[in-house]
């Protein structure tokens, strides 16, 4: 029930950061909504580090430079928790990006 109100806030406020509407965040709406002292508390409480904006932002970001709305919300779900997940987060996405350069 927790982990579904959760989401459902994570959608929420992905609807409310993306002011033109069209289904993504770029990094430049990120970096506003992630401004947000309220927004850094919320996402402190679910156990993710917003200090760093830009390895947040790389972490849900796909190398495109803007996020949609599912990338955002599984994403910040999937990085809840101590720092150690959200640093194993980011070696997977590196991992990932390499991949398909050689592919």
């Amino acid at each position: 029930k927790k982990t579904g109100w959760i989401k459902r806030s994570l959608y929420n406020l992905f609807d409310a950061a993306d002011h033109n509407k069209d289904g993504f965040l770029s990094t430049n709406e990120l970096h506003e909504f992630l401004g947000y002292p309220k927004v850094q508390l919320w996402l402190k409480e679910l156990g993710v580090d917003a200090s760093d904006q830009d390895s947040l932002i790389a972490l849900l970001e796909d190398g495109d430079h803007k996020v949609n709305r599912d990338a955002f919300v599984h994403g910040i779900a999937r990085l809840r928790g101590e720092a150690r997940s959200q640093d194993l987060v980011q070696v997977f996405n590196s991992v990932k990006r390499i991949e398909r350069r050689l592919k």
